[in-house]
């Protein structure tokens, strides 16, 4: 929906996280008129600036504390923030009766004039599109970085960039609808966010609206919950331009995939049709996981002119993000790894497979309706002591009880911090991973991560 289209329109903004706030920053550019409902009553901070956005007037703005199914019913339009979900009943009333309920990824797609690389999936989104325009500014390109990380999508929006870097959550995508992205992917599927959907294969569905209106389709060969069902394929929303444009991955060696593995005299290659591009061990990221987030990132950009040693450089360059099995340090034969953005099983188990050497584990958090029995087979394996924090570390303490010699329970960061040092001794990893959301003790993931390495560090002092 352009500015155009939001003239007239009596418009409410719903959520002012950082999403939210660029929203309204984009709608008061427009000169269009919006109120604003928040029950955290967001706007109180949401007037702050930096040295990159405008600060924003809500001044002008009817501003409301609590949603109500009376107050959306006065809208033409509800602009949803991600963190709302569209099952709220105030939002399931309104689009009953026929409001647009948008976010601000579909006001992004309307005025959006460059290329889109679109990126969703439980695990490895942000590393997966770190890595891309990591690879294309380093080839010269001007790529941004945007959605769910960095820059809001909105934010990103300028006439100097050549092509956006979009990575998508799954409630952003509930509210998109017109996205037509030059490539695409969804990179796995897995047991997420139980606390918002009624089944995975509902939340795999919405997963797979990334490929509307797409052009190259990316699809991992060995996740059949990322492929588009028959009825999907069916519906020309979903049909690619060109099928032959259609790319897939696989970690699977002699795959049918474009891009797959080869292994030679003990040593393993990124390949593109058989042909080999990188040997995996110049690769910076550790485990299998990034390995297939390599094939990922290779896929995405093969309708791209890049050259041989532009696309092996840039693979070879990106260290890996922050928060993501960060290695902070190694002392007396300890390795500590922060993992914070390991926000659920599938990520936790990845990286617990990717270190070398018995495993302390900080895990912990708000679970969001997860089993973490899943965990149990990695855990009696690489595991050899739980340490756990968070609202559901006694949910955890049960799923994997009889898996480890030993589980402890901390009140603080720096509890564990000191329990993992305590137990720890030669050889062994200390990782955190916490398989869970940080709300309940923690801002977000990055003040988790932060507050891990900084009692990490402080061991040392």
């Amino acid at each position: 929906m352009t500015p155009e289209q939001l003239q007239n329109k009596k418009i409410l903004l719903v959520g002012l996280g950082l999403t939210g706030v660029s929203v309204a920053r984009y709608l008061q550019m427009h000169e269009l008129s919006f109120d604003v409902a928040d029950e955290s009553a967001g706007w109180e901070n949401a007037n702050q600036s930096n040295d990159e956005t405008k600060p924003v007037d809500f001044s002008n703005s009817v501003k409301h504390d609590v949603l109500s199914v009376e107050l959306c019913m006065q809208y033409d339009v509800i602009l949803l923030s991600p963190g709302v979900p569209r099952a709220h009943p105030a939002i399931a009333a309104a689009l009953e009766n026929k409001v647009s309920v948008i976010g601000d990824i579909e006001l992004f797609a309307s005025v959006a004039t460059k290329p889109i690389i679109a990126v969703t999936g439980s695990n490895g989104k942000s590393t997966v599109v770190s890595w891309v325009a990591a690879v294309l500014q380093q080839a010269g390109q001007a790529a941004v970085l945007c959605g769910n990380i960095g820059k809001p999508a909105l934010d990103a929006l300028s006439e100097s960039v050549a092509m956006y870097v979009l990575e998508l959550s799954s409630y952003q995508l509930e509210s998109t609808s017109s996205l037509k992205s030059f490539s695409a992917v969804v990179l796995n599927v897995s047991d997420d966010h139980m606390d918002r959907y009624a089944s995975l294969a509902e939340y795999a569905k919405v997963k797979r609206t990334i490929y509307r209106h797409c052009i190259h389709r990316v699809f991992n060969a060995d996740d059949k919950q990322t492929h588009l069902t028959a009825q999907e394929s069916a519906q020309p929303a979903y049909g690619s331009v060109d099928a032959s444009n259609d790319v897939s991955y696989s970690l699977v060696e002699n795959s049918s995939a474009r891009y797959t593995l080869k292994t030679e005299q003990n040593e393993t290659f990124l390949c593109r049709d058989q042909q080999r591009v990188l040997n995996t061990v110049e690769l910076q990221l550790p485990g299998m996981h990034n390995v297939a987030n390599a094939l990922a990132v290779m896929s995405l950009l093969d309708a791209f002119a890049l050259t041989n040693q532009q696309l092996r450089e840039g693979l070879m360059s990106f260290s890996g993000l922050v928060h993501r099995t960060q290695l902070i340090r190694d002392a007396n034969g300890v390795r500590w790894y922060n993992d914070s953005k390991g926000t659920n099983i599938d990520a936790c188990e990845k990286a617990i497979l990717a270190m070398n050497g018995p495993v302390v584990l900080i895990a912990g958090g708000l679970g969001k309706g997860a089993d973490f029995s899943e965990l149990r087979n990695t855990v009696r394996q690489q595991v050899k002591a739980l340490v756990l924090i968070g609202r559901d570390a006694q949910l955890i303490a049960d799923a994997l009880d009889g898996c480890v010699e030993a589980v402890h329970f901390a009140n603080s960061m720096a509890d564990a911090v000191h329990i993992s040092a305590g137990i720890s001794c030669n050889g062994d990893v200390v990782l955190l991973s916490p398989a869970c959301a940080s709300f309940d003790m923690f801002k977000n993931f990055e003040v988790r991560g932060e507050q891990f390495v900084a009692e990490v560090e402080r061991l040392a002092a």
